[in-house]
């Protein structure tokens, strides 16, 4: 697996998924006004559908991409990271001027803005391994592992704090968040 030039080790595998999320979200919102209703409820849905392919499952898709470009395990982590960090940059963009800044950085713990990242990395955990399969199968070279250290605990990070914040439905989770901003800030 040789190893190709940034743009094709990095901007091409994030860029795939930041168009897809943009494209996404502008045609969900620009749907609402079209007519007639069936026009936009199949928008509507298909640009719902690439919304949640590309913030929740861009990690996959991403990470998938760069490591058969030949990226290193630090630019994929970069590369499953930026399409969850944009996405939490334009949500918290739109809470500028309704909460104090002490208050938008509590919002960073909230189970929606910590969720995207810790799926990003469950996802990339998941693509890395399969990822290491197929490469595997395709170059007969068993020198690389399915399972490396970095790449596992990545995911088990992931599926831990996914767990932990979708725990009861994620109520556990969301009241925990409820009653510390309550204490904090009321």
């Amino acid at each position: 697996m040789g190893k190709k030039s940034i743009a094709e080790r990095i901007i091409y595998p994030a860029g795939i998924v930041i168009c897809l999320m943009i494209v996404s979200i502008n045609l969900y919102n620009f749907s609402r006004w079209w007519e007639p209703q069936l026009l936009h409820d199949i928008f509507a849905n298909l640009s719902a559908a690439g919304m949640f392919l590309s913030i929740w499952l861009g990690a996959m898709i991403a990470n998938t991409i760069a490591f058969f470009q030949g990226a290193s395990f630090k630019e994929r982590l970069l590369i499953c990271m930026v399409t969850p960090v944009i996405w939490n940059a334009k949500v918290l963009y739109d809470f500028i001027g309704i909460y104090s800044w002490t208050e938008l950085l509590y919002v960073c713990f909230h189970a929606v803005i910590m969720g995207t990242i810790f799926v990003a990395l469950f996802c990339m955990g998941i693509s890395e391994i399969w990822c290491r399969i197929i490469y595997r199968r395709r170059t007969g070279d068993r020198s690389v592992k399915v399972f490396e250290f970095k790449p596992t605990l990545v995911m088990i990070i992931g599926f831990i704090m996914s767990f932990i914040l979708l725990y009861n439905g994620g109520h556990s989770f969301y009241y925990f968040y409820m009653d510390t901003y309550t204490k904090l800030f009321l």
